[in-house]
């Protein structure tokens, strides 16, 4: 038996709205599912990027145990070596401020806050021993 792959990422914010016009505006993540004011579903290549307001998923319900956190994530999304620059240009281009660049063996890193402060990386392949 072995874990395949992380298949979903959750982060939490209040600011659904303006989350899913980052993700899907600027990130060109798709859409899948939302509840109005609860979450925003997000399809990231091959896995999910799940945005819960913790106001209103960290109460119990009877389906699914609470979800929620307050404060600071970060996470990792994989683009490809080559267009490693057509990022970094479009981010720049859609007004967010770049925190750091930085070079790994063979990976290289832009690392960004998305609007409710998230920090959010994308790295080229090489950093991680993962297909």
């Amino acid at each position: 038996m072995q874990i395949k792959r992380v298949i979903e990422t959750c982060i939490y914010s209040c600011q659904l709205e303006t989350l899913k016009t980052f993700y899907s505006g600027v990130l060109g993540l798709k859409v899948v599912g939302e509840e109005d004011g609860k979450l925003v579903f997000l399809k990231a290549g091959n896995s999910m990027l799940l945005v819960f307001n913790p106001e209103r998923t960290f109460p119990s319900n009877d389906i699914l145990p609470p979800h929620g956190a307050y404060g600071s994530t970060h996470f990792a999304l994989e683009i490809e070596r080559e267009d490693y620059e057509k990022w970094n240009g479009r981010l720049i281009e859609n007004g967010v401020t770049l925190e750091r660049e930085f070079s790994w063996n063979t990976a290289k890193s832009l690392y960004f806050r998305d609007p409710a402060s998230k920090l959010v990386e994308l790295i080229t392949p090489g950093a991680w021993p993962v297909e």
